[in-house]
């Protein structure tokens, strides 16, 4: 593109002056002397649309297609099993084994190329999980265990006698019957 004085445009590519051919041994005229550079409008780097040329995906390795989309599901995976192994729930265990799979399930497929992230979410997700479950089987064996104590028992029997006798004050009632029975029972089991 030119410009109305006759100058040339700051955005067209630069003019290279025509040289006349030289006669160099070996040469056959016609035809482009051997070892010549490319012209500059020409670029060694493959063009959008160019199908033949490889594309540089993450990572420098040549692959053909867009760069790999699924690598997040092994950074989730790792992450979310981290947190499941420090005791923030069953949740995040669950979910760091679902995308921990998924994440290695991408790599086998070639849409991904962080399989191990994935594979250390996986494994610290069912760790955590494992954690999470016998700490909550623990504690309950804990409760039942303390609930069937008989010191507990007695503490419980002496505590509902004592709020009932608060309650009732110094009105001379006497306890209720049907209460009484359930307390009687209490004491002899």
């Amino acid at each position: 593109m030119t410009q109305p004085d006759g100058g040339q445009s700051p955005y067209d590519p630069p003019q290279q002056p025509q040289q006349p051919e030289q006669s160099q041994p070996g040469a056959v005229p016609g035809q482009p002397a051997p070892y010549q550079q490319q012209p500059y409008q020409q670029s060694p780097y493959p063009q959008q649309g160019d199908a033949q040329a490889p594309v540089y995906a993450q990572g420098g390795q040549p692959g053909y297609g867009a760069p790999l989309p699924k690598n997040s599901l092994g950074v989730w995976s790792l992450v979310l099993g981290i947190l499941s192994v420090l005791g923030c729930g069953l949740l995040t265990g669950i979910a760091a084994i679902i995308t921990g799979v998924k994440s290695r399930q991408a790599q086998r497929e070639g849409l991904a190329n962080n399989g191990g992230m994935g594979l250390a979410g996986l494994i610290l997700g069912w760790i955590g999980t494992v954690l999470v479950t016998l700490g909550i089987i623990a504690y309950i064996a804990f409760v039942a265990f303390v609930v069937t104590t008989p010191e507990f028992q007695d503490g419980f029997e002496q505590e509902l006698q004592n709020s009932y006798e608060q309650e009732l004050g110094d009105s001379g009632a006497t306890m209720d019957p049907e209460l009484q029975e359930l307390m009687d029972e209490l004491e002899n089991s």
